[in-house]
């Protein structure tokens, strides 16, 4: 009996320096959206003063859209009480064969805060009914170029 206490005592401090010395998520990642429409969110990432988010080779869904766009908001996400929303940039290149949309934040204010985008709104409209792909999305928390 005790050597399987034992063991059980091994495996778990093991398993607790495996998490201890796991490496941190970066801020930085990226992704696709497929049928993203109005109130879409973003998976959150730690962020402190700038964040700037990219959208290359968008492919509108027209159902209600009159415009080649989508509008992009940065929001905090804050436990309990609203999440704060940020300024909204309005993506159009990359419903352009191919190109990149590029939005940038940097009134975020200091402090490591979770932050999340969310699509405002699709087409021109913020009710729901168009939706867009988009090929890349790529999320960087660095200011360095």
């Amino acid at each position: 009996m005790k050597a399987k206490a034992r063991a059980a005592s091994v495996t778990a401090m093991a398993s607790v320096m495996l998490l201890a010395l796991a490496p941190q998520a970066l801020a930085n990642w990226s992704s696709v959206i497929n049928s993203g429409g109005t109130g879409f969110e973003s998976r959150r990432w730690s962020d402190e003063l700038y964040s700037q988010i990219k959208f290359t080779d968008c492919t509108l869904h027209y159902l209600t859209a009159s415009k080649r766009e989508t509008d992009v908001a940065i929001w905090r996400d804050i436990t309990v009480l609203p999440d704060d929303k940020y300024d909204t940039k309005t993506f159009t290149a990359c419903f352009s064969g191919g190109g990149t949309s590029n939005g940038k934040w940097t009134d975020l204010g200091s402090g490591k805060k979770s932050v999340y985008f969310r699509i405002q709104s699709v087409g021109g409209s913020s009710t729901e009914g168009s939706t867009f792909d988009a090929a890349f999305v790529g999320i960087e928390t660095t200011q360095a170029d």
